[in-house]
This record gives structure tokens, C-alpha cells and sequence, in this order.
């Protein structure tokens, strides 16, 4: 359960199951977690029995729910003024159904995304792990890779030792993209068959009690052109450059420059098109944003990605990416491996 609590006369509702989770140490399908200066779920006669005996004994109080009223009576008893909601996860409808308890309501998603940005040693457990199944699958998958596989055949190959390695599923839908198909960031992964000279795309993650990893790696199954493999080396150049530059308390667009400079320089600057990376925790995107529209403050314990890329519409695409945490002021990745460019020989494959 994470130590958090509000101001006197203020209190945070909140209905988002992994939020709920993250506060309380529990999952419970169904309910709502008001803070105050403690943890109250409400929770319907489906869940009450089975909810209330785990939630006490992390310090959670349990009340029955059995209409909005019982919230709104619990708010205005405790001498709550000032509701916090999450506008990021609330509905219209819970929305309006708030307002009718004649207490001021004010968006507290900017708080909740600082609070959760940066993780406790559990967590950080939790997100290692992940990523070490991560790369562990990926390393052992692309050794089975061979001419005439597909993009669909090479992903169940993925997600099966993710699963073996004891990944709790996926953290988002694995991407595998071959050839030109790579130089779209989101590629659908599909039927495309891998020739010779292809490059191949994947990117990955799992899940580890709920914590999420991230990583993408650009492989070559052939011989690549000397335009391949020195695109390659610029987007490892972006994200070494960027690993070794970042720092506690550096801003999200000053990071994300550092490696925009360096591909810029190269002359991929406008082939790098999207941000250099996102916060990382239960949920695969999350708060801060590495990004030249985003000037957010980096924190020591804030897990996210570094990951640069080129796209090159028509030929091929590379993103190089890996899960950081910044710890002890500088960033640490949470892969080992070399991330120089694979090559798949073709005659031993």
C-alpha cells in the first residue's frame, strides 16, 4: 500500500481499477478508493466478502456500496470540501454524477501521474524482471528465425517465451515488422513472408505483477546495404548518447534533444518521428513524456524509454529502445545486451 494522504478538507476519488490497485496493493475488480487522511473502497455485495478481510489487512477501510449516497454522506461527513478525480480516467457521466454532491471538484491527474512516475524499490523489481524476460524471449526467438517465416509466426514465437520465461502476458500487442513494413512505427503486425536481406523490426514487452516492460530491437536477416547499417549506428549513436547525457532533473525536451541532435546531424533528423520515449509502470504509457512538446522535470526512480528511430518510407525502418530507470542521478538500463546490429546469416539459419 502506498503511503499517500491528503490535505485536511480535501480527498482524491478514484475509480480506475490499476489506480485503485496501486494505492491499496489489491485488486478488486469493482469499487471506488477515496483518500482522505486514510484509504476507504466502497464496494458492491458482489465483491464485499472477498474484498474487505485483503483490504484490512493492508489498512484499508471497507464500506459496503449501495448507492452513490453512500459516497457522497462518507465525503461530507469527513468534513471533505475538495474532490479530486482523475480526468484522464473519469467519465462524463461519473462526472456529472460527482457534481451532485455540492463539493468543489478539481482535476488531480497531474498529481496522480507525479506520484506514480516515480517507483519504489517494489516496483522497480517488479519492472526488472519484466524486462529481463523480455530480452531473455527476444534473444532466444530470433535465433529460431528463418527464411519464409511470417510476422504473425515470429510474434506467437515471441509471446510464447515471454510466457515460458514467466512473463503474466503482454504489455501492449507485439509489433513485428519485416522489410519496409518497419518503417511504420505501429505496423500491424501481419502475413508478410521474410525474405533474404530484410530487416526485422520487434517490438516487445510483458508483464510482471501488473509492471509493464518495453524494448525494441532492429535486427538483419542477410546482408545489409553500408545505407542500412549506417543508419543503424546513428539511431544507436541517438540512444547511447541520450543513456549517457541524461540525468536527475533534466527536462523531457532537453533529453529528447540530445538525440534528435545526433540523428539530425546525420541527416535523419525528419525521419525521426515520433517522441524519444514514455514513462513506464503498470500502464505501458505513462507520465513523463520524452518529447520536444514537453518540458517535464526528470525525477531520480522514474522508470521510461529511450528509444530513437528512423523511418524510411518505402525501404525500411530502425528504433533502438530500451527501459531505463534514473537512479543515483544517471540512467540506468535495464537490458545487458551490447545493442550493436544482429545479423542473421542466412547460411546458418
Amino acid at each position: 500500500m502506498k503511503n499517500f494522504c491528503c490535505e485536511k478538507g480535501s480527498a482524491f476519488l478514484l475509480t480506475d481499477r490499476l489506480t485503485r490497485k496501486y494505492f491499496c496493493g489489491v485488486d478488486i475488480a469493482e469499487g471506488t478508493l477515496v483518500i482522505t487522511n486514510v484509504l476507504t473502497t466502497f464496494t458492491d455485495a458482489r465483491y464485499f466478502s472477498a474484498a474487505k478481510p485483503e483490504l484490512e489487512k493492508v489498512g484499508v477501510n471497507v464500506l459496503l456500496y449501495k448507492d452513490l449516497f453512500d459516497i457522497k454522506d462518507f465525503l461530507i461527513n469527513n468534513g471533505v470540501t475538495k474532490l479530486l478525480i482523475d480526468y484522464s480516467k473519469t467519465t462524463v457521466r461519473e462526472y456529472e454524477s460527482y457534481k451532485t454532491f455540492g463539493i468543489e471538484i478539481s482535476d488531480g491527474s497531474n498529481t496522480l501521474e507525479e506520484i506514480k512516475s516515480v517507483k519504489t524499490e517494489e516496483e522497480l523489481r517488479y519492472i526488472k524482471k519484466a524486462c529481463s524476460i523480455a530480452e531473455k524471449a527476444y534473444y532466444s526467438a530470433i535465433k529460431t528465425v528463418k527464411k519464409g517465416i511470417t510476422e504473425k509466426e515470429l510474434k506467437e514465437v515471441l509471446e510464447r517465451f515471454m510466457s515460458e520465461y514467466g512473463g503474466e502476458g503482454t504489455s501492449f500487442d507485439t509489433i513485428v515488422a519485416f522489410g519496409k513494413n518497419a518503417a511504420i512505427p505501429h505496423h500491424e503486425t501481419g502475413d508478410t513472408v521474410l525474405t533474404e536481406n530484410t530487416p526485422i523490426l520487434v517490438d516487445m514487452g510483458c508483464k510482471v505483477n501488473g509492471y509493464c516492460s518495453d524494448i525494441t530491437r532492429t535486427a538483419f536477416f542477410g546482408t545489409p546495404s553500408n545505407e542500412f547499417i549506417k543508419c543503424y549506428n546513428a539511431v544507436l549513436d541517438a540512444n547511447e548518447l541520450a543513456i549517457e547525457k541524461i540525468t536527475d532533473g533534466v527536462k523531457t525536451d532537453v533529453a529528447d534533444g540530445y538525440a534528435r541532435d545526433i540523428l539530425t546531424k546525420a541527416g535523419y533528423g525528419e525521419l525521426f518521428t515520433h517522441s524519444l520515449g514514455h514513462g513506464v509502470g503498470q500502464e505501458i504509457h505513462e507520465y513523463p513524456t520524452l518529447s520536444p512538446k514537453k518540458s517535464q522535470t526528470l525525477k531520480n526512480g522514474m522508470v521510461f524509454t529511450i528509444e530513437p528511430g528512423v523511418y524510411i518510407d518505402g525501404k525500411f525502418g530502425i528504433r533502438i529502445e530500451d527501459t531505463v530507470v534514473l537512479e543515483n542521478g544517471k540512467v540506468k538500463r535495464l537490458y545487458t545486451d551490447d545493442k550493436k546490429l544482429l545479423i542473421l546469416k542466412l547460411d546458418i539459419i
